[in-house]
């Protein structure tokens, strides 16, 4: 009895599913716009509006739907330059983090910084003394050569030996010359980075939480 009773409300069920369903798939209208400006309509989107936007309406005419237009090359290629981008972002800011957290273990306290870059410094400049006082040594023995190679009773033969001493000699002084120059640069070069670490140091200490004061006593 309960299964005739139950039989005519699933068969009502079964129908509105199935009205629903055919309501679902009603006819419907794909309206679209090419390149040119021309408007076109059928059941399917034209071969012509494949690179544009795609109206759906049904019989009546109304929206049901809007298929955005397939996004341009220089869309995508914006689009490929952004990901770029936030990809080129996203590595600096690991590389960051990397440096930071080596800075942050590597010094304990500002004065550690401060001891490091002098002592490097110090030590070019100790290369830098070494060659001004060659560079002093050569120039006083051209000087000398030269004196010689003006002397009239020098003989010939000594007289070319001594010029190409005095040449070997010059470009002996200019290489001295540019490798204390080159060693300038570089202390100038650390004073730089070091005044950078430093002020980076600076700034993540300050960024450092700070203890709460009960568990710091307790350490």
């Amino acid at each position: 009895m309960l299964l005739q009773k139950l039989t005519p409300l699933l068969l009502l069920g079964a129908l509105l599913t199935g009205m629903a369903a055919q309501a679902a798939e009603s006819p419907t209208i794909k309206k679209c716009k090419d390149a040119t400006g021309r408007w076109h309509y059928g059941d399917s989107a034209a071969v012509e509006c494949a690179k544009s936007k795609v109206t759906v309406l049904s019989e009546e005419g109304t929206t049901k739907k809007v298929i955005a237009a397939p996004p341009t090359e220089q869309e995508l290629k914006e689009h490929e330059a952004q990901q770029d981008g936030i990809a080129a972002e996203r590595a600096r800011a690991e590389e960051q983090a990397r440096k930071d957290a080596l800075l942050l273990a590597t010094y304990g306290v500002e004065d550690d910084i401060l001891y490091i870059r002098d002592r490097k410094i110090a030590q070019i400049e100790s290369q830098i003394k070494a060659s001004e006082e060659t560079l002093k040594s050569l120039r006083g023995a051209m000087a000398r050569m030269e004196a010689q190679v003006k002397d009239e009773g020098m003989d010939v033969k000594t007289a070319e030996t001594t010029v190409k001493n005095i040449d070997l000699t010059k470009n002996q002084i200019a290489r001295h010359e540019g490798a204390i120059a080159s060693k300038r640069q570089e202390q100038q070069a650390m004073r730089e980075q070091y005044a950078a670490e430093l002020a980076r140091y600076r700034e993540l200490k300050k960024k450092a939480p700070v203890k709460n004061p009960s568990t710091a006593a307790k350490n």
